[in-house]
């Protein structure tokens, strides 16, 4: 019942082992793995939805569908709980816990040993390089630092988090001057939906930004917005984009 549990549990259930995922995990705009969801009902965390299909297992977020989640455990359904992850972890311990529930611990440690593995290749390539300094930017100014899981991924792939400059550890706002002020070396612009223009998305595309900023990156937020191993690919687009930068850099 909830878009980042959807996940995990779709790479690691078995084929016809899951009967419903929430409806964002099969929009393709929220989704990294809406593909794999052909077939399943979709639910809106509704009990009403839930109950019907008498589930063996509910898989839901701390913070979401909280009214259905007490009605599950009310009626003694098991109920796994996972909170959101802030780092890699807190992937393993989420992987580990759906992985368990599900009785794949296997399979669930094998994701894991992969993940590790790829983290370790990336750490590599930015192994004794200076750091670069970028910004996460989001619509209506928001960014996101490095006590967060896309800050993470920043810090993974070589940079400095200059959100910290403005006194931003997880979230805030940051407006137009203070960008240009804290001077990043690249720009990672979040974007949701990438045809659905909106007056929070705009300060996004701000002329100063545009003709100001050395790079500019976008992300869709769907690569991000969850803790699962397939965040890794967004670490190896930023680490491109910084070995590409710095090649040009006059020795």
């Amino acid at each position: 019942m909830n878009l980042c549990t959807d996940q995990l549990v779709l790479m690691l259930a078995d084929p016809g082992q899951v009967v419903s995922v929430s409806y964002l995990a099969a929009r393709a705009q929220d989704s990294l793995l809406a593909n794999q969801t052909e077939g399943l009902i979709l639910n809106h965390g509704q009990a009403e939805e839930v109950l019907p299909l008498k589930p063996d297992l509910v898989v839901a977020g701390i913070y979401t569908t909280r009214f259905t989640v007490q009605i599950m455990k009310q009626r003694s359904i098991p109920v796994l709980d996972l909170p959101p992850a802030e780092n890699f972890e807190d992937v393993r311990s989420n992987i580990r816990a759906v992985a368990m529930a599900l009785g794949v611990k296997e399979r669930g440690e094998a994701l894991i040993t992969q993940m590790d593995q790829r983290i370790s290749d990336l750490s590599a390539r930015v192994s004794g390089q200076p750091q670069s300094r970028a910004l996460i930017y989001r619509a209506g100014g928001y960014t996101l630092g490095p006590d967060t899981f896309a800050g993470a991924l920043l810090t993974l792939a070589g940079y400095r988090n200059v959100a910290t400059d403005y006194g931003v550890q997880k979230w805030g706002a940051v407006p137009v001057e203070a960008v240009l002020q804290l001077k990043p070396e690249l720009l990672v612009v979040g974007v949701y939906r990438q045809n659905a223009p909106s007056l929070a998305r705009d300060v996004t595309e701000h002329p100063a930004l545009r003709h100001r900023m050395p790079r500019i990156v976008e992300v869709p937020t769907r690569h991000w917005a969850c803790g699962t191993p397939a965040a890794l690919d967004i670490v190896e687009r930023l680490i491109d984009q910084r070995e590409s930068f710095l090649a040009k850099r006059p020795s």
